[in-house]
């Protein structure tokens, strides 16, 4: 094990202990996204890998660039608001067990979102003639299913997901209702797994969970450990149907790992977080031309229905410089290859900057569409080391979704007393 690999895992390890103190916040934004960050460095100077590389310095100063670009924009909210008095979490749990919520206008909401999300998930049905999950080739079908235009509202399964779990977090209810939530929750779960499409399923999971830490007492920092493995098990689950006929040891073999196949279990987990360093330390060095904003905000150019054109007119490579079938770059490499230097340096930093926003804002004025905005910042975080989730039609789609159905929903006449 590498110096840089075993610091990396030491500063994991006190990170997590020190959440573990009474008050402290394990989902603040500095600590998510130093957990996420540190823990990949540690895992791909590992180099468990034949793929991987040692890295250049250029390639190490691009990466650090954007890590601290983020750390900046964190610590000027921070030292603006040092004097600023933040709720203590214990008492923002009991502040979201008031009536903050208009249960009819929510109820109705969502109801109205769930009949959208079933109408679109019937009429691709209907027009494709299949679901990913039951056709002959379900990776191939999960890239082409969908039709243009309704296509996106499937994704509005994540919006209700989160919706309908604040819904029983905040409103008092009869239990046999509460149980016909839990089962909706389940059933747009299902339904929306055999899209078999994992990575809004992730974003409702962690987003759930940072609401039920800051809402109430349901989520403990060593209950998080639990849905960490249901996160894995996630991931796991939709490979398993994506590459069925793939056993782990061919897995281990195409990964070019240095250990013996009978560790062939944790390649995948593996090499899903370390290449995507591998790739953007690699790829910062080779390239020659920038893209100007495309890659960064291309939600833009997908709504517009001329991402492709605009690709296929300058004859774009949406995956350069690949050594193997990796092919993510963490969300650093669209800042880079837009903008190159000045984009990996301010980018990041807006993004620090507007979480940390909304983090203060979480903690001194407490309400349904600040709660909501913060839990989706910390899977923005989560996800960090893996895509550019600012550049996702979906993400953006969803985004819009909750923070309008939330403004709608609060009860803007409750105010916290200090």
């Amino acid at each position: 094990m590498s110096a840089i690999s075993l610091i990396s895992f030491i500063i994991v390890i006190a990170l997590l202990l020190e959440a573990l103190k009474k008050e402290s916040d394990l989902f603040s934004p500095a600590r998510v996204f130093s957990i996420i960050w540190i823990s990949a460095i540690g895992l791909a100077e590992l180099k468990l890998s034949w793929l991987q590389h040692e890295w250049t310095l250029y390639g190490w100063g691009m990466l650090l660039i954007g890590i601290f670009s983020f750390y900046l924009g964190v610590f000027i909210v921070f030292v603006i608001n040092l004097n600023r008095p933040m709720i203590p979490i214990s008492r923002l749990r009991i502040f979201y067990s008031e009536n903050v919520v208009n249960k009819n206008k929510f109820l109705i909401l969502i109801a109205i979102l769930f009949l959208i999300y079933t109408g679109s998930y019937l009429a691709n049905y209907l027009i494709e003639g299949f679901v990913p999950i039951f056709s002959n080739d379900p990776a191939r079908a999960r890239g082409e299913f969908g039709v243009f235009g309704i296509g996106l509202l499937l994704h509005a399964a994540t919006a209700l997901i989160i919706l309908i779990a604040e819904y029983i977090t905040l409103i008092k209810m009869k239990r046999i209702f509460k149980y016909f939530l839990i089962f909706l929750i389940l059933f747009i779960f299902v339904t929306y797994f055999f899209l078999l499409q994992r990575f809004n399923l992730m974003f409702a999971i962690i987003s759930v969970l940072a609401f039920l830490y800051y809402s109430s007492n349901v989520i403990k920092p060593r209950y998080v450990v639990i849905f960490i493995l249901v996160i894995v098990g996630l991931m796991y689950s939709v490979q398993f149907f994506r590459t069925a006929s793939v056993a782990s040891t061919y897995l281990n073999k195409i990964a070019h790992m240095k250990y013996n196949v009978k560790y062939a279990v944790f390649t995948e987990p593996y090499m899903y977080v370390v290449m995507n360093l591998e790739n953007f330390t690699r790829a910062v060095e080779k390239l020659d031309s920038h893209t100007f904003g495309f890659y960064s905000f291309n939600f833009i150019t997908s709504l517009a229905g001329v991402k492709k054109m605009i690709a296929e007119y300058l004859h774009l490579n949406n995956f350069p410089y690949l050594n193997s079938s990796f092919n993510t770059y963490t969300m650093f490499w669209d800042y880079f290859r837009d903008f190159g230097v000045f984009g990996l340096s301010i980018i990041p930093f807006l993004m620090g900057t507007i979480i940390s926003i909304i983090y203060n804002k979480l903690r001194t004025n407490p309400n349904l569409m600040n709660i909501s905005a913060y839990s989706i910042c910390v899977f923005v975080i989560f996800i960090s080391f893996f895509v550019n989730i600012i550049g996702l039609l979906h993400f953006f789609f969803n985004v819009v979704v909750i923070m309008t159905i939330t403004k709608i929903a609060q009860n803007n006449f409750v105010k916290y007393n200090y």
